[in-house]
């Protein structure tokens, strides 16, 4: 059923009539999967008649956009499988996927980063895996003063956390963004609209994070991954991208969550993990992570699982993964990072942000959310802007 557009001028029963021919042949396309999925064909007859109304102004248009595409439907074979779908525009045949897949695999290598562009982001680099640390966990933060990532005034790091300690910092969750009020340009925060001599809108407990590399790894050490060997040859992947969440600890930001994707933006992975030092907040408002109750891997568990897919030869794609490197102890130098590929204009340290770039380059938006970032989404789109990046190099 084709619900009204009151912007629209084209007649209901009109946008109805073509809505039941578009789902008469879609349902013909899907008929191999319709047990599987039994709304697909009316789903997606609502997609493509809405991309018809959307892309023409006027009846005759619309009518002549809507005798073409039911024209390269009817030419369409049945499908092969779930993954052999897509309204048309979408749509791409099993063997044209198949070589702009191996298109995107073969050009991925000029892409990544070198190890020049990997120091001055300030990733890991392997000549950390020579400084043996003097005892795993032989530093600890908890008693001595940090500066709080947030309000950025000094404190004493505690492990236990009383009901004054939670509330105890006043801050701004997000950066300030300049914005037109009353004829004058002004610089507010974006989460409250507040003006640069506002303490803060948020409370909560002072955190920290560490920078030093050398740090990190005295307190968690870095590792490299596995070599390749032939026995794990089929699960390992050529190319994968990732996005982890981070939260607060006694020992800075630690890892919480992991999500990884294939070259198909196929999940690999998304688990939560258990942090090696006492939780102090979980970020929720970016991380996502309300909870880590049904956590089921630590951080050298979870990075075991992600060996089950990453190797030395795998290239790991992502946005700022620097960061990600931090988090998982990581250190690998087959990087492609989203950031290089799209500097931003001022150069370093200013960079493009992820939901920026998305909107941009591939016309997908990121959207706010108080539940935090997607990390399947943030995954997808590296993918995405990878390939996007390719087509642009190749023009």
């Amino acid at each position: 059923m084709i619900l009204p557009n009151i912007k629209s001028k084209i007649p209901l029963n009109a946008r109805q009539a073509i809505a039941n021919r578009l789902f008469q042949e879609f349902k013909r396309i899907y008929t191999p999967i319709l047990s599987q999925q039994p709304s697909i064909a009316t789903e997606h007859a609502a997609r493509q008649e809405e991309n018809i109304l959307n892309t023409t102004a006027n009846l005759a248009g619309y009518k002549q956009l809507a005798m073409t595409t039911l024209g390269r439907l009817k030419k369409r074979p049945v499908c092969a499988g779930v993954e052999d779908t897509g309204i048309d525009g979408e749509w791409k045949d099993l063997a044209a996927k198949e070589k702009e897949m191996d298109d995107f695999l073969n050009n991925i290598d000029k892409c990544i980063a070198s190890v020049e562009q990997l120091k001055e982001l300030g990733y890991p680099l392997p000549d950390l895996l020579n400084v043996v640390p003097e005892e795993t966990f032989a530093i600890t933060t908890v008693g001595s003063i940090a500066t709080c990532d947030r309000c950025k005034k000094e404190y004493i790091v505690k492990n236990v956390l009383t009901k004054e300690d939670m509330e105890i910092c006043t801050y701004h969750p997000l950066r300030m963004a300049t914005v037109q009020r009353n004829g004058e340009r002004r610089r507010v925060y974006r989460c409250c609209g507040d003006s640069i001599d506002s303490n803060g809108c948020t409370r909560g407990p002072h955190v920290y994070k560490e920078e030093s590399l050398t740090v990190l790894h005295q307190k968690i050490p870095f590792v490299s991954a596995p070599a390749r060997n032939i026995s794990d040859s089929k699960t390992r992947h050529k190319l994968v991208a990732l996005d982890c969440e981070m939260g607060y600890t006694t020992a800075g930001m630690e890892l919480i969550r992991l999500t990884v994707v294939d070259e198909q933006k196929n999940m690999l992975l998304d688990e939560l993990v258990l942090p090696s030092n006492m939780v102090v907040d979980l970020n929720t408002r970016f991380s996502g992570v309300k909870t880590l109750e049904r956590v089921k891997y630590d951080l050298d568990g979870i990075r075991k699982k992600l060996f089950e897919y990453v190797d030395q030869d795998t290239i790991i794609v992502g946005h700022g993964l620097e960061n990600d490197m931090c988090a998982l102890r990581l250190v690998h130098t087959k990087v492609v990072d989203t950031v290089i590929l799209y500097p931003h204009k001022a150069g370093l340290p200013f960079r493009n942000s992820l939901r920026g770039l998305a909107s941009s380059v591939t016309k997908k938006f990121i959207q706010d959310s108080s539940d935090g970032h997607d990390s399947l989404e943030d995954a997808s789109i590296c993918i995405d802007l990878l390939k996007q990046y390719i087509i642009r190099k190749k023009q």
